[in-house]
């Protein structure tokens, strides 16, 4: 007996402590996330009062300086709005509430509303975007919903790190039974240590309190989810001269399912 009592002590020891590091991960997390949320929000909110009331009190006196003012309330509601949609996607594929209903729509369609909603950042920095998207690949139909958070968080990553008068090149091509889509920017490449912790939750480049870049660190890692719910993936390949996404989807994906 005490040969089997002394053999299962370790196990539950071990089982312990287990759980204790799964507890530390999780405050961890929570604290994280307090701190990105508070940081994040704090700034632009800040601004939103400041300008606005200043926007209100040139409004009838100089109104291109109203307009100038009124203008930065525009941008960093557009900030906000922009992490309040990170969250909600987050939060969604946390809880495990996958899309139910699907919308397939072609790929070509998802795109272009996807671009709509980014001009006005891409435009900013004067970023050319390139797409090459062949017929065949342009009338492939997945949900809609899906594709716009892969397209926008992609888009958006890559205009965030490019320099102003930057290039975004965007390709699609069937091989074999797969649809490869690859979002090409010519920025710093990532560090090879970074590599797989950006696709991780509330991960970024930088440390929140002294990072140059906005974001949640949610935006890759709902990427990735969101491919995986589609029945594929996204990668990362690291070039001299920039980094390439890679968003890989079956071919028949969800463009039958309603």
């Amino acid at each position: 007996m005490e040969n089997k009592e002394s053999e299962i002590t370790p196990t539950v020891n071990s089982d312990i402590k287990d759980v204790s590091e799964k507890i530390r991960e999780l405050d961890e997390l929570k604290n994280t996330f307090i701190a990105l949320v508070s940081h994040e929000l704090r700034t632009p909110l800040n601004l939103l009062a400041g300008y606005l009331d200043l926007g209100m009190e040139e409004l009838e006196e100089n109104s291109e300086k109203a307009r100038e003012y009124l203008l930065l309330v525009q941008e960093n509601t557009n900030n906000l709005m922009r992490i309040v949609q990170e969250l909600t996607d987050f939060t969604r594929l946390q809880l495990g509430k996958e899309i139910t209903v699907l919308h397939p729509i072609p790929i070509g369609d998802a795109f272009l509303q996807t671009y709509a909603l980014l001009k006005p950042n891409l435009q900013k920095k004067n970023i050319n975007l390139v797409v090459d998207f062949p017929d065949h690949v342009r009338e492939l139909r997945y949900d809609r919903e899906s594709l716009i958070i892969l397209f926008r968080n992609l888009l958006s990553n890559a205009a965030k790190f490019s320099m102003n008068d930057g290039k975004v090149l965007v390709l699609g091509k069937i091989q074999e039974d797969q649809l490869s889509i690859t979002v090409h920017d010519w920025t710093i490449p990532i560090p090879e240590t970074k590599r797989e912790v950006i696709f991780e939750d509330f991960r970024q480049l930088e440390n929140y309190l002294t990072r140059r870049y906005e974001g949640m660190g949610l935006g890759l890692a709902v990427a990735r989810r969101t491919a995986q719910f589609l029945g594929g993936t996204i990668k990362l390949s690291v070039r001299d001269d920039g980094n390439t996404f890679e968003i890989i989807l079956p071919i028949d994906g969800l463009e039958d399912t309603a």
